[in-house]
């Protein structure tokens, strides 16, 4: 079973990867476009990378709400009990 622990861990590592951050720079209150920079082609990578690395489907409009790190966490976390 994958824990909540485990997939904010999996967030966090992709983000930092994508946004190409030091991982402990990240936090639940890291926002994508304020504090990353985030464009709709990293959020797009993000959610394909978290697709194939949980087995769900992301709905790209759905996860364009999420602002936060912390709130990427929560929405994998809800579509993995689903």
């Amino acid at each position: 079973m994958v824990t909540e622990e485990k997939i904010a861990g999996t967030v966090v590592s992709e983000v930092a990867r994508i946004f190409k951050v030091d991982p402990a720079e990240l936090s639940r209150d890291t926002r994508f476009a304020e504090d990353l920079g985030a464009k709709s082609v990293n959020i797009a990578q993000l959610i394909a990378v978290l697709e194939d690395d949980f087995g769900i489907a992301i709905p790209f409009m759905e996860a364009r709400r999420r602002r936060t790190v912390g709130e990427a966490i929560d929405f994998v976390t809800e579509l993995r009990r689903r």
